[in-house]
Order: structure tokens, then sequence, then C-alpha cells
């Protein structure tokens, strides 16, 4: 719960000054591409973390970064920043919160899609579009397997969630046949 208070705190910090710049798909996608450094060197986060290295050191890491990224000053300046506050641990969580703001503001709506197997690039395209027409939003569809699910796919949309998943089906079957009201 905190490590989510403090990544939002940041990311809306960041996302106010991308505003003002008028760069924040920029802002977000060089973001991005600290994540995947950082995720694809995990060696690097761990010494920016640790408590053994000297800030300075720190610093010329982060410094490394951003000239090796070619980084917005701002996106460099907010890195170095995470650095001093000893904050960097949230990156990926702050990285997550920033999306969404960016997401909100570009009116996308992010949408969890839970499957019981693989969809099809066909079935997301028809999914992604009936979301859309159902949001008045563009989606971006964030699909995770479920083979618990038995089959179909449960959707959730903020607090909403559209259930049409064969368990649910056969939960609420089973709830029929319980109650005595399927003959």
């Amino acid at each position: 719960m905190i490590r989510t208070i403090i990544a939002q705190k940041y990311a809306r910090g960041l996302f106010a000054a991308a505003k003002e710049e008028g760069k924040i798909k920029e802002y977000g996608e060089e973001l991005k591409r600290v994540g995947q450094f950082l995720a694809a060197s995990p060696e690097v986060l761990e010494a920016l973390e640790s408590p053994i290295y000297p800030p300075d050191l720190k610093l010329e890491i982060v410094e490394d970064i951003s000239k090796g990224l070619s980084l917005e000053e701002e996106v460099a300046r907010f890195l170095r920043l995470l650095v001093e506050k000893k904050r960097i641990q949230y990156i990926k969580g702050i990285i997550e919160a920033y999306e969404e703001l960016m997401d909100e503001e570009l009116g996308i709506a992010r949408v969890q899609v839970r499957a019981a197997y693989p969809l099809e690039e066909e079935d997301r395209n028809v999914l992604a579009e009936a979301l859309k027409k159902f949001t008045g939003k563009e989606v971006k569809l964030l699909i995770q397997e479920d083979p618990d699910l038995i089959g179909g796919v449960v959707v959730r949309i903020g607090d909403l969630v559209l259930d049409g998943s064969v368990r649910t089906q056969l939960m609420a079957f089973k709830e029929s046949i319980i109650k005595g009201e399927v003959a």
C-alpha cells in the first residue's frame, strides 16, 4: 500500500512536469526505456538501491544511464531525485502509475482481461472493438491467461467486472439446481 502511494506521488509529479512541457508521451516512452534497461540489468538497479555504494557513485551511474538512453534533462533530473531521496526501488511502480495517468489523459481505458486460453489476434481485435464501443474510449487490453476459468473471459474496466467465464456460468447453474429452480 505504501509502495503504491509513494509510486503514485512521484508519477504524478513527473506527469505534471510532462504536461507543462507538452511531453506526456515522450516522458512516458523514456520512463519505459529506463524500466526496460533496469529490468535487463538488475545489478544496476541493485547498486542504485544499495546503501553500500556512496551517493556520488550512484549519481554517476544515473548520468551514464541518462546519456546512454539519451534521456531528456527533466527525466534525467527525475532519476537523480529518485536516487537522492532513496526512492529508486519504486521505479517499476512509478512507471506503471505514470502509464495509467497518461492513458487517462489520452482517453485510453486500461482493460484487464483474464482468458482461459491464449486469444488469437482476431479475437483480441473483436474484443477491443466491442469494449471501445462499450466504454467510448480507446482500449488497451492487458491479457492474462487463467486456465481455472475453463472457458470464456473475465473483463475488468476499473471497478466494473464483466464475467463471461464458463466457471461462473457453471457456478450459477449449480446454485439454480440447489435452489430447485431448474427442472
